[in-house]
């Protein structure tokens, strides 16, 4: 029997189609959506009869297959669609609309996707016989740009717009504050239909392509689904380009330290899944190539009450010199989503509390003793996401971004950028990035012992986050063979620590005789930002430990399911668990998957900044390529300071010969001393 569109239960709405499910989605929302039914896939049509005496007035039958309106594809104007159906003919419309999916239109484009057609579900809905008609985009479907929304409407039916019949009349929102540019004939709906709009966009979290109706004097949403000309492609496939979602500036700064190689698919679906938990794709993925989204950073600021120019301000250490002319797209995101998303973070639920890093040791001699599928797929409901949702609490209360990035600007306006840079630089003490090179030192002299060296850093290295790759502690020779590489390379990390620290005195020295009124202010903001920076290294630290335990949960995994080659890592966390689960058509997707990635890894490092759409293969064609940036539409951009600017590492002045690498596998033309 079809089910009522409010009533449809959660373990039925993946058998509602697209077109369906949206229905349900929005109305759980409470969005006015005219109410109907829906026939499942499989049901009999005579199921139908059923609700037909209930059913008063005129209805329209539409078709929602299982694959339609996707973010990759949309099958929309494939598929029968009638409207305003009397009662007495609404069976023989759903048999129409059935047969509709053995169609030429629908199998052609199928086939184009490389989507299978399946059995459609059918919406029964009641048809608000409209006096406008039209849909909106919550973005420019030609730019990308989310800060504009943009609108057309006919009168009357809505068939007659996308048919072409009737010429549409075009209108325009600013995404941030209604700004209504229109026809003053449908201004009076115009702010309901804003408002409606803005609620569809967060609730989706991408740019929509919304239907709507007003009948009787009121508003009435018809259908929503993502813009598919804005997406960040098939993520079945792995074949994604986050910068095709939307207008946005990504950059590699920082995110490309932590992500110095293409993700791969198991690393993308955890990562993904971390990331949204704050923000929504604030890490972003061009072919496996991991991004720190700018825009969405910059956005969640404002959306938390920030000026755009505060916002900007503190985050200009991420985004870096900008090409001249280019500035941050920024666009409105809710800041009760957000506020949502970081309180359920750091709130976890109470059994999951115990769970926190702590339990790190714990939980991968646990995973050590499993034997089959269904102890795998237990043990990460029972052990793993609640040791991952603690930890990661654990990990979010500890962070201090605002007081990094603030401390650095008082102090860069109290003296200047260049003396800042130096007592900035020299303030923070030993951070937990250069433990590695300091403790291996001190084993090498015997000071501390090979056990303790890899309980404190055998997790660190330089694609630590990278699932994939094995830690340093999995390697028998382990630290013996680094001990002499580092002895080798001549580098005596005690002595440049030392003479960092000699530097900072000096630079702390001429400030004081500088600003000796501001003795003791120097000296707070210089503690508040060391806090910061050991803090913000802390939390990479310690989120390593998170990715110790995936690993060994993944390795586990190939070995109970039987998957050698790595093949494991080749899947999203998600299908792992339903192929723990006993679905063995996932592993289907291994081998197209590892060929796609394989050619990731072959691909060139892409432009540390991206502004707007950015294409892989065209722009590794152009033999005037720039790694450094890459702006759509823009064939030559000039920065405007070709000065190098950045804050010392390091103490003292070098002179020598330098080489230019444009790619990480030049590394090895590097000769000494260069």
């Amino acid at each position: 029997m079809p089910y009522r569109i409010k009533d449809v239960p959660d373990n039925r709405l993946k058998l509602c189609g697209g077109k369906g499910a949206s229905l349900v989605r929005l109305t759980r929302a409470g969005l006015p959506v005219p109410d109907g039914y829906i026939l499942m896939p499989g049901e009999e049509i005579s199921s139908i009869d059923r609700i037909l005496p209930n059913l008063r007035g005129t209805y329209a039958v539409r078709s929602s297959a299982l694959n339609e309106d996707g973010e990759a594809a949309s099958f929309a104007g494939a598929y029968e669609t009638y409207t305003n159906v009397r009662v007495k003919d609404i069976r023989k419309a759903v048999e129409a609309v059935r047969r509709s999916a053995e169609n030429g239109r629908v199998k052609a484009y199928a086939k184009e996707q490389g989507v299978r057609t399946e059995d459609i579900a059918v919406v029964i809905q009641r048809f608000v016989k409209p006096e406008y008609a039209g849909v909106v985009f919550t973005c420019d479907p030609v730019t990308g740009s989310l800060s504009r929304m943009q609108g057309n409407y006919v009168k009357g039916e809505g068939e007659l717009l996308v048919s072409g019949v009737s010429n549409a009349k075009e209108f325009t929102f600013d995404a941030w504050k209604y700004g209504y540019r229109g026809s003053r004939e449908f201004a009076p709906y115009a702010r309901t239909l804003y408002r409606y709009c803005r609620k569809i966009k967060n609730l989706w979290g991408c740019a929509v392509d919304i239907e709507w109706a007003v009948s009787g004097g009121k508003v009435y949403i018809l259908q929503a689904r993502p813009v598919t000309t804005v997406s960040r492609g098939r993520e079945d496939l792995y074949e994604l380009n986050g910068s095709c979602a939307g207008k946005f500036l990504l950059t590699r700064t920082n995110v490309g330290e932590i992500f110095g190689m293409p993700l791969s698919p198991v690393t993308y679906s955890i990562q993904n899944r971390i990331s949204s938990m704050l923000m929504p794709n604030f890490i972003d993925n061009i072919c496996g190539q991991a991004y720190l989204n700018v825009s969405v950073v910059a956005s969640s600021l404002m959306a938390l009450g920030l000026s755009e120019k505060m916002a900007l301000k503190l985050i200009k250490d991420i985004v870096g010199k900008l090409p001249e002319g280019v500035t941050v797209p920024v666009y409105p995101l809710s800041g009760t989503e957000i506020l949502k998303r970081m309180l359920h973070l750091i709130k976890p639920k109470k059994n999951d509390r115990r769970k926190g890093l702590s339990y790190t040791d714990t939980i991968m001699a646990k995973t050590e003793r499993l034997r089959n599928r269904k102890q795998m797929r237990a043990f990460w409901d029972r052990e793993v996401l609640p040791y991952i949702n603690a930890s990661l609490a654990e990990i979010v209360k500890g962070m201090n971004i605002t007081g990094l990035f603030m401390a650095r600007n008082k102090v860069e306006k109290m003296c200047g950028e260049d003396l800042a840079g130096r007592l900035l630089a020299g303030c923070t003490g030993v951070l937990d990035s250069m433990k590695p090179l300091l403790l291996l030192e001190e084993l090498a002299e015997g000071r501390i012992t090979k056990e303790e060296y890899i309980k404190q850093c055998g997790h660190r290295h330089s694609h630590e986050m990278e699932l994939m790759m094995p830690f340093p502690y999995e390697d028998p020779d382990f630290p013996e063979g680094r001990i002499w590489e580092h002895l080798a390379s001549g580098v005596n990390v005690h002595r440049m620590k030392k003479a960092s620290e000699k530097e900072f005195r000096k630079a702390l020295k001429e400030f004081d005789a500088k600003y000796p009124a501001k003795h003791n202010e120097i000296r707070r903001l210089l503690g508040k930002y060391a806090r910061a920076n050991r803090d913000r290294e802390s939390v990479r630290n310690r989120g390593v430990r998170i990715f110790c335990v995936l690993r060994n949960y993944l390795l586990r995994a190939g070995k109970v399911l039987e998957i050698d080659n790595d093949g494991i890592f080749m899947l999203y966390i998600d299908e792992i668990l339903a192929l723990l689960a006993g679905d063995d058509k996932m592993r289907e997707k291994i081998a197209p998957r590892r060929a796609l990635y394989e050619r990731y890894l072959s691909y060139p490092q892409f432009p540390n900044i991206i502004c707007g759409r950015f294409d892989p293969e065209s722009w590794m064609k152009d033999p005037a390529r720039r790694s450094d940036y890459y702006v759509t539409g823009r064939s030559s951009v000039k920065v405007s300071d070709e000065t190098v600017k950045g804050y010392p590492g390091a103490a003292g002045v070098v002179t020598g010969r330098v080489r230019v690498l444009t790619d990480v596998k030049e590394a090895g033309e590097l000769l000494e001393g260069e």
